[in-house]
């Protein structure tokens, strides 16, 4: 898990805040994140916003503004070694890559799998877990067993690839068929809050779809993509909480 070291203008270490939350908020105000008592610093000076492996910095409209790396920013992706500074204060960014836990869905997807071996043993007629079979709870073999989809990057240094340029999803079915959304956020949610989630950031390298929640992962090109963020391609067919979407460069 990522963290910040706050440092004076003297270079002492004054505290140290593990990125543990969704956002994690920088500010003089008794009850921010990250408090930095100095008059030059506003109420509220900047929000941090995590997703899994990625954190984003974002000026929240501060009088004296925020630096990354000596150099004015509005919004940045913060990368391994960067250096916040905000007033007198300056905040090391040191990334440590966010490991999945054993959560919520892994148990429910072991719930999910009993009950529907339960309900099909005793239904001699119909097979257990075939690949398709829908008992409305949606489970099938391909659940039991997530497939990792193919990371495009594999063996290739991220660095070395180059952008395509903006990325855009396209609707596909539904009264919004057609419908099209260009990707100019740093951070874009889909899916629906308690069913299923995952979100499409922007790296150097492209774009790059990550799971967020539910009990299964979200589908590309018809492969589950697993938990390691990923790497999408021109013409790719996202499925999410039902949703159809084709990711492509325009």
């Amino acid at each position: 898990m990522s963290k910040l070291i706050v440092h004076d203008q003297n270079g002492n270490i004054l505290k140290e805040r593990q990125l543990d939350r969704e956002r994690i908020k920088i500010g003089r105000r008794a009850d921010s994140d990250i408090q930095l008592d100095h008059l030059s610093v506003s109420g509220e000076h900047a929000l941090i916003t995590n997703i899994r492996n990625d954190s984003f910095l974002q000026d929240l409209g501060s009088t004296n503004g925020v630096r990354v790396n000596g150099r004015l920013v509005k919004n940045h992706h913060l990368q391994d070694g960067d250096e916040i500074n905000i007033a007198i204060f300056n905040l090391k960014f040191q990334f440590e890559p966010w490991v999945m836990p054993e959560s919520s869905w892994a148990t429910t997807i072991a719930k999910t799998a009993k009950h529907t071996a339960t309900q099909a043993a005793a239904r001699s007629d119909e097979p257990l877990f075939e690949i398709g079979h829908d008992d409305g709870l949606g489970l099938t073999r391909e659940l039991l067993s997530p497939r990792m989809a193919p990371n495009t990057l594999a063996g290739e240094d991220e660095a070395t690839v180059m952008d395509s340029g903006t990325g855009v999803l396209r609707l596909m079915g539904g009264h919004g068929a057609g419908k099209q959304l260009e990707l100019d956020k740093p951070v874009l949610t889909l899916g629906k809050p308690g069913i299923q989630t995952a979100v499409i950031g922007k790296k150097s390298a492209g774009y790059f779809l990550t799971y967020v929640e539910g009990i299964s992962y979200p589908l590309v090109n018809g492969v589950e993509v697993g938990a390691t963020p990923y790497h999408l391609q021109d013409h790719d067919i996202i499925e999410v909480a039902g949703t159809r979407l084709e990711f492509f460069y325009k």
